[in-house]
């Protein structure tokens, strides 16, 4: 009888663990949802051309393997991320509406991801 009852508490608390475990998913999840959020309202009030350059290291396990160093780790590496942003770019007189027309031009067009891609647009326009 009393392996039963304590089989019954062993379950239980199984349970509740599960339970926590779940509503820390939740709150998890909602929190990364909030931070999308405000990061959408905060590019939503800035105004300017945003400019990056990163910066990353592929290296393959033969190379690791070939150069015999310590801490190098096969993968890629993030070396560098660069950005900036030039504010209010619309404001100035000479530049500001050229500017406004060619992202709206980039904008109203659906342009392809990749440079081969781009290239090979650009050769079928000239035909």
């Amino acid at each position: 009888m009393a392996a039963i009852k304590n089989e019954k508490k062993v379950d239980r608390a199984f349970e509740v663990v599960e339970r926590l475990e779940k509503n820390e998913k939740k709150a998890a999840s909602k929190k990364r949802s909030s931070q999308k959020a405000s990061k959408k309202e905060r590019t939503g009030k800035r105004s300017g051309l945003q400019f990056r350059f990163s910066m990353d290291a592929l290296i393959s396990d033969q190379d690791t393997r070939a150069a015999k160093e310590g801490g190098l780790r096969s993968g890629e590496s993030n070396l560098l991320n660069f950005k900036i942003t030039l504010p209010y770019i619309w404001k100035i007189p000479v530049i500001g509406k050229t500017a406004l027309k060619v992202v709206k031009h980039i904008q109203a067009e659906d342009y392809p991801e990749s440079i081969k891609d781009i290239l090979s647009s650009l050769k079928e326009k000239k035909l």
